[in-house]
This record gives structure tokens, C-alpha cells and sequence, in this order.
């Protein structure tokens, strides 16, 4: 599962340069492709060694389009009007594709076979190709800037990349520090709950509450941030409230539905925020390098948080230091956006 994510952390940069170079249409069609020849590889291989080059196969077209989507939203809407409310629907994807799957896909295959939800994926992959060729209508002035430059200077990207600006990589640290603890929480909180006594589907549900916060308010926490601004306020606001709760779930007889609602509804003040922020930095010019970096970041945090959290149980076979190593991430997201808060402060003032 983990080799989806994993070459992420190699071709993301280089996909937000070739999309800025290239376009989004034909980049984008391309990692469509990719992630359905990857798919279809899993689906029909017969042995391990395909089903793994399947998945990184798949895993490199699918994280490219994670690259290219939040740069051609960010373009559209660059006079910054509706972008927190674009990138609040936006962010709904995740939550929405993942508690789709995890309700109906395990079931789809114990009825027929694993295979059966791999292909259908192909399907859709199929589907999003074709409807991306005939009815994405390309970026404004896309075709004119592609015409100005025919080959990417990459000595030049290269260069980008060093002078892109301390606030890009800060606003790609918070997205990393927050995947360091949200995504072990995804991992192994139903399976604490199954420790503490409740059944399997509860459990489940309980872990899910956080995505379907991200679900239900993710478009809310980007309305918002259009109206009032503070981005990073925003996000040390609900990483501080995360801190808190996930102190609390392990020591405290509190109504876990309660405390998974809170989870859910604190966790969608940071993917929003974090798209919006990035979008406002950059230059239009270095949007697909910008959310390359992103989500660099974000499969270090994806590849590292589980690691860390999983190698505490390993140690102490309670979950008690897991959910404090999951809050410390929490705060450490926390710190790293009033840092940025400050860093951008100063740079209005100049």
C-alpha cells in the first residue's frame, strides 16, 4: 500500500515544472494515463512483482494529478475572490473517495474478488481521461506562454526551486507535520478502540468521523478564508484543538463519538487554508513547481508519521505513546503557522 505514496517524494517537484511548462492538459492527460496503466497492471497481474510496479506505476500518474489539479484551481481563480472556497471543494475529494471505498469496496470484493474494485478504479480512471480531453478547457493564456518557451530550462527550475521563498516552504512543512498525524490516526485508531472494547464496524466509524469532518466543512473553512483572511491563524487554531483531543482520547472516559466529532471538525481547518496560502505566495508562473514541492512534503509526512507511531507500539504495546507522539506533531504543525504567520507579516511591512 505504502509504494503508492512512495514515489511521490521523487516526481512531485518534477511535475510541477513540467505542468508549468508543458500545461496542465497535457500533463495532466498524461498522468491519467499513467494511472491507469498502473491500475489495470494491479488489477490483471498474476503475480507480486506486477501488482507492485502496478502500484508505483499508478502511484506516479495519480500524485502528478494531485500536483496538477490544485495548480489549475489556483490559476483560475487567481484574483483570490473564490480561491479558499475552490480549494474547500477541492479538499472534500480525499474525504469523500475515501469513505466511499472504505464502505462499499471491502464489500464489493468479499462478494466477487479483490479485483473486482481495482478494476473499476481502472474504469473511472478511464472515464476522468476522456472527460478531461473533451471538455477541460485549458488554462487563460496557457497557449500563449507555451508558445513563448518550447523547451523547460531545467538549470533554471533547478535554480527556482533554491530562490522559491522561506514561506513556500514553511506553508509545505505544515502539510507535512499535519500528514505525520493524521495519517497515523487513519492507521491505527480503530484498532485502539477494538483494544478499549468496542466492535470492529464502531471502531471504523469512530476513525472515519475524521474525514467526514474534512468532508462537511472543508468548503465552509474556505468560505471563510475568503471573507476574513488569516490563513495561518486558521490552521494554528485547529492544530492547537487537535493537540488537546488527541491528549485527551487515551486518558479520559469521554464519549469518543464526541471527541471523534471534534477531531473531524478541528482537522478541516488546515487542507484549505494550507492550498489557499500556497496559491497567494507564488507566482502564476511557479504554481505547478510550488504544489510539486507540497506534495513532496506531504509523502514524506505520509511515509514517516505511520512509521514513527507504529515503531511506539512496537516498543510499549500501549497506545498511549502513539497518540502523544500524534499530538506533538499536532502542536509542531501549530508552531510552524504563526511562525509563518510572522514571516509574512514582515515581509508586508518591507
Amino acid at each position: 500500500m505504502s509504494l503508492f505514496a512512495l514515489p511521490g517524494i521523487v516526481i512531485s517537484i518534477p511535475s510541477g515544472i513540467l505542468a508549468d511548462f508543458y500545461g496542465s492538459k497535457r500533463v495532466g492527460m498524461a498522468a491519467l494515463a499513467i494511472t491507469l496503466a498502473g491500475t489495470l497492471l494491479v488489477g490483471l497481474g498474476d503475480s507480486y512483482p506486477l501488482v507492485v510496479a502496478g502500484r508505483i506505476i499508478s502511484g506516479s500518474g495519480a500524485l502528478t494529478i494531485a500536483v496538477v489539479a490544485p495548480q489549475v484551481l489556483s490559476r483560475w481563480f487567481a484574483d483570490g475572490r473564490d480561491l479558499g472556497k475552490a480549494m474547500g471543494i477541492f479538499n472534500t475529494a480525499m474525504p469523500l473517495g475515501t469513505i466511499f471505498t472504505l464502505n462499499v469496496f471491502g464489500r464489493l470484493a468479499a462478494a466477487s474478488s479483490w479485483r473486482v474494485p481495482i478494476l473499476l478504479t481502472a474504469v473511472y480512471s478511464l472515464f476522468v481521461l476522456f472527460l478531461f480531453f473533451f471538455r477541460y478547457p485549458g488554462l487563460p493564456g496557457e497557449k500563449k506562454q507555451q508558445e513563448q518557451r518550447e523547451k523547460p530550462e531545467f538549470k533554471d527550475s533547478v535554480y527556482a526551486i533554491i530562490r522559491i521563498g522561506l514561506p513556500v516552504w514553511l506553508v509545505s512543512a505544515i502539510w507535512m507535520m499535519y500528514h505525520t498525524f493524521a495519517i497515523p490516526f487513519l492507521t491505527f485508531t480503530g484498532d485502539y478502540y477494538i483494544s478499549a472494547g468496542y466492535d470492529i464496524s464502531y471502531a471504523g466509524f469512530l476513525t472515519s468521523l475524521f474525514m467526514v469532518g474534512s468532508l462537511l466543512f472543508s468548503p465552509l473553512v474556505g468560505y471563510l478564508t475568503d471573507r476574513i483572511g488569516s490563513e495561518e491563524y486558521f490552521i494554528a487554531g485547529g492544530c492547537l484543538a487537535l493537540f488537546a483531543i488527541l491528549l485527551l482520547i487515551p486518558r479520559t472516559g469521554l464519549n469518543p463519538l464526541l471527541l471523534g466529532g471534534l477531531i473531524g471538525f478541528f482537522a478541516a481547518f488546515v487542507p484549505s487554508p494550507v492550498f489557499s496560502l500556497l496559491a497567494k505566495i507564488l507566482h502564476p508562473s511557479q504554481v505547478g513547481l510550488g504544489y510539486g514541492i507540497l506534495s513532496t512534503f506531504l509523502n514524506l509526512g505520509v511515509l514517516v508519521g505511520p512509521l514513527l507511531v507504529g515503531f511506539s507500539y512496537d516498543l510499549t504495546r500501549s497506545y498511549l505513546a502513539g497518540f502523544n507522539l500524534m499530538a506533538v506533531f499536532a502542536l509542531a504543525t501549530a508552531a510552524i503557522a504563526i511562525l509563518l504567520r510572522f514571516v509574512n507579516q514582515s515581509k508586508t511591512r518591507r
